[in-house]
């Protein structure tokens, strides 16, 4: 028993050495791989910013053309024309007029027209960054939009470029040119611009991303706010090396195998013992049913208190829309008594949008709520339930102050399951995630999605202080946690196990200690014959 003891513990103390070597060989190696790093950030967001300004430069030679309504009647055509045929990122050019649109004799297609008041207000509204009056324009400034999707694919982002036309002091129009963002840098990488791994994303909205399927999320090198023309995107940079990657990998291979020789022994040793005892088929199978029987129940409770841990947040999201319905009905009552019924129309049509969005809250968190048994098992849009979930969590998560990361594809193959119990899965991981970044200095949890091999991949992953090593195999064990006493039940991730199971899926966790855990969720999008808990 003793030399079993020593042998351990000689291997751990050899492994410890190595390690510390290794990382002593490597230091000087690691600081240069930041540096170029650093370097390989300023290079892409200055090749974006410079590739985003030439072109905007491009369509201000033609706007400086223009000195006259008349000249822009003239050659309107023949100008845009022109741009569209030598520009490959851009497919429209339209007008939006400040004067009266009699004045202007162009296509239908390239004037931005309103058939009412309200539309009118709608367009004006969505450009309030915009100087409305000559004296606040910039000479030959240019304005930007947020990024949004193409009418024509929503799987393309567009950056709308505002050129501001002054004639005699008077400001008439603004020239408005969507740029495809990701033609433009899907060129930048195919002609070796850029070569790095990265993603834009703009107030958590993904613009574009370029990364590997099995790229580690967590390794963002360096991030770094590019600054378009008022807007502010995020340029995130991720790792594809690290130094001696392959021998640290090889000696904790090493170490990982030893363990599991001993666990597997472990193992077969108890499941022996545990058959031996259970001696009686008719008790088993008693017990068996029983479990199953019970199982549900888990589920639809754990379900239930997952909303209880995040009932503060719900709560903060409904209380909202209340306060804008208190104000505006306390508005239509001054308005009713002083004659102004005009805006008494408009009250009511606020107290109806924040009436709806009431609405949808509670019947998302309704049908969360809801016993997943009554839910059958059809073909659903992946991206629908990443929404539900996120709004659920989203404001629980704002209330503690974690910041929630989302690299999504716009669109996903749709996906056989029953949509309530993956909802309360990713529910299950983002709570544990938000409440293990808790005593966190960066307090980060990441939400990832991807398409590989007919699967749908899902990746939860924070920056908490992870998992001992040794303790990763009974996390789905139930009651098992490592939360504090009160916290947690220890029967979430137990039931997230037999969800995915019961989807013939898989879910698995890599973490280590002082550098966070991910959890990813495998799921097949084909039809196959599942298992009912």
């Amino acid at each position: 028993m003793k030399s079993n003891i020593y042998s351990i513990l000689v291997f751990a103390i050899g492994l410890t050495i190595s390690y510390l070597i290794s990382i002593q060989l490597t230091q000087e190696e690691k600081l240069l791989q930041q540096e170029n790093i650093k370097t390989d950030v300023k290079t892409i967001s200055f090749n974006i910013r410079d590739s985003i300004e030439n072109h905007a430069e491009q369509i201000q030679l033609l706007v400086n053309r223009w000195h006259s309504i008349d000249d822009i009647n003239k050659n309107w055509q023949a100008d845009s024309d022109a741009l569209i045929r030598i520009n490959q990122f851009i497919k429209t050019i339209k007008l939006f007029p400040l004067i009266a649109e009699a004045q202007f004799d162009l296509p239908d297609h390239a004037l931005i027209t309103s058939d009412s008041e309200m539309a009118r207000k709608r367009q004006l509204r969505a450009r309030n960054h915009l100087p409305m009056d000559s004296a606040e324009v910039i000479s030959s400034f240019i304005y930007a939009s947020r990024a949004s999707y193409s009418p024509d694919n929503e799987m393309e982002m567009e950056l709308n470029l505002q050129f501001p036309i002054v004639i005699d002091e008077v400001l008439i129009a603004y020239v408005e040119a969507p740029l495809n963002i990701n033609k433009l840098l899907r060129y930048k990488l195919d002609t070796y611009q850029i070569t790095n791994y990265f993603a834009l994303s703009e107030n958590g909205i993904p613009l574009f991303s370029f990364l590997p399927e099995k790229m580690h999320i967590n390794k963002i090198t360096e991030q770094f706010t590019l600054s378009i023309y008022g807007q502010n995107w995020e340029l995130m940079i991720w790792s594809i090396t690290s130094p001696h990657e392959k021998d640290l990998f090889i000696i904790l291979t090493i170490l990982i195998s030893f363990l599991a020789a001993i666990s597997v022994k472990l193992l077969t040793l108890n499941i022996a013992l545990y058959k031996k005892d259970i001696d009686n088929n008719d008790q088993l199978k008693r017990v068996d049913d029983e479990c199953k029987s019970s199982q549900a129940k888990l589920i639809q409770s754990n379900k239930l208190a997952s909303l209880g841990e995040i009932a503060a947040g719900i709560a903060h999201e409904i209380n909202q829309p209340l306060q804008v319905i208190c104000i505006h009905t306390d508005m239509c009552m001054d308005n009713l008594g002083s004659g102004n019924y005009h805006l008494v129309e408009n009250s009511f049509k606020a107290i109806m949008t924040q009436s709806e969005r009431i609405e949808k809250i509670v019947k998302q968190v309704g049908s969360f709520g809801r016993d997943s048994e009554l839910d059958n098992y059809q073909k659903e849009n992946p991206n629908d339930i990443f929404n539900n979930v996120i709004s659920i969590v989203i404001n629980q998560y704002k209330q503690d102050q974690v910041e929630l990361r989302q690299v999504i594809p716009p669109s996903l193959p749709l996906l056989f399951c029953n949509k309530t119990q993956i909802e309360q899965v990713l529910i299950n991981l983002l709570i544990n995630a938000r409440d293990s970044v808790e005593t966190s200095e960066k307090k980060v949890v990441f939400f990832k999605a991807h398409v590989q091999d007919h699967n749908l991949y899902i990746q939860v992953s924070d920056s908490g202080t992870g998992i001992d090593p040794n303790k990763v195999n009974d996390i789905f064990t139930p009651f098992y946690t490592t939360k504090p006493l009160g916290k947690g039940t220890g029967l979430g991730l137990s039931i997230s196990y037999s969800i995915i199971h019961q989807h013939k899926g898989e879910i698995k966790v890599s973490s280590e200690i002082g550098h966070g855990s991910i959890f990813t969720v495998i799921l097949p999008f084909e039809k196959r014959t599942v298992t009912r808990i």
